[in-house]
C-alpha cells in the first residue's frame, strides 16, 4: 500500500488491487500453464499446480479440488515411496524385495570373498599393519575388527582399529589394504606382521543371508531405488 493509503500492485504496478487478485498475473499464469500442457508436461507442471493453486481450476478446466480427492481416493494413484511407481505402496513393493534380497546375496558373496583374502593376507587380529596417511606411517597393532562394516560398500571405511607400536595408549584407525576390495584407498596399508590363516577368525552370523535380509531391510529403509525419479512421471490408468 502507498503512503496515501492506494493499493498498488508489485506484480503489474497498477492501483486498485494486489498481486493476489492481478488479472495479468493470473493471465500469465494460465498462459505458462497452458504452454506446458501444448508441451506434453501435462496438467500438473509446476505452472499448471500454480494455475490451479490460484483459481480452483486447471488450465483445461479440471476442478482443483475434485482432482485432488480423486488422487487420494483412487487406489491405482498411490505411489511408492521406493521406486515411485504407482498401484502399490513401500509395504508391498516387489522392487524393494528383491533388491534387499539381492544386497543381501551380494553381502554374503563379498564377505567370503574378503575372507580368503584376509586369511591370504593375514590380516585378522594380532596382526602388525603398516598404515602410511598424508605422508606420515603408523604402525599399528590390530586388535580389534569392525565387522558391520565388511560389506561390498565399505570403501575407505576404516575397518580396523588397534593401538600404535610405541605408543600403547594411542588409539587408532585404517582402512582396508587397497586392491580388489579397496580400489580407490586414500591411505596405504600394508600387513608386515601377519597372523595364521587359522588366527582369521570371523563372527558367527557373517556369512548369515538370513542376517544380510535383516540388515538389508533395515539400510534399505530410507532409500529411494535408482529409477526412483525417473518412475515419479509414470502413470498408469
Amino acid at each position: 500500500m502507498s503512503y496515501n493509503g492506494t493499493v498498488q500492485c508489485r506484480e503489474c504496478y497498477e492501483t486498485g488491487h494486489n498481486k493476489r487478485t492481478c488479472p495479468s498475473y493470473t493471465e500469465r499464469l494460465k498462459n505458462m500453464a497452458q504452454r506446458e500442457l501444448d508441451n506434453g508436461d501435462g496438467m500438473e507442471g509446476y505452472w499448471g499446480r500454480q494455475f490451479a493453486k490460484r483459481t480452483g481450476k486447471f488450465v483445461d478446466g479440471t476442478s482443483a479440488a475434485e482432482h485432488k480427492a480423486g488422487r487420494r481416493d483412487a487406489g491405482q494413484k498411490r505411489r511408492c515411496t521406493y521406486c515411485g511407481l504407482q498401484a502399490h505402496n513401500r509395504r508391498s513393493c516387489d522392487t524393494l524385495k528383491n533388491d534387499v534380497v539381492d544386497w543381501a546375496h551380494e553381502r554374503t558373496r563379498f564377505r567370503q570373498k574378503i575372507h580368503a583374502d584376509m586369511k591370504e593376507r593375514g590380516l585378522g587380529i594380532g596382526c602388525l599393519v603398516l598404515a602410511e596417511r598424508w605422508n606420515d606411517k603408523y604402525l599399528m597393532l590390530v586388535d580389534k575388527i569392525v565387522w558391520d562394516r565388511v560389506d561390498q560398500s565399505m570403501g575407505n571405511n576404516d575397518v580396523f582399529e588397534g593401538s600404535l607400536c610405541g605408543k600403547p595408549n594411542r588409539r587408532w584407525q585404517t582402512g582396508y589394504p587397497e586392491g580388489d576390495f579397496n580400489s580407490n584407498s586414500y591411505h596405504k596399508v600394508a600387513v608386515v606382521g601377519p597372523v595364521a590363516p587359522d588366527a582369521v577368525v570371523i563372527p558367527d552370523n557373517f556369512f548369515c543371508l538370513d542376517q544380510g535380509m535383516k540388515d538389508g531391510k533395515l539400510l534399505f529403509k530410507e532409500r529411494n531405488s535408482e529409477h526412483f525419479h525417473e518412475n515419479q512421471y509414470k502413470y498408469e490408468g
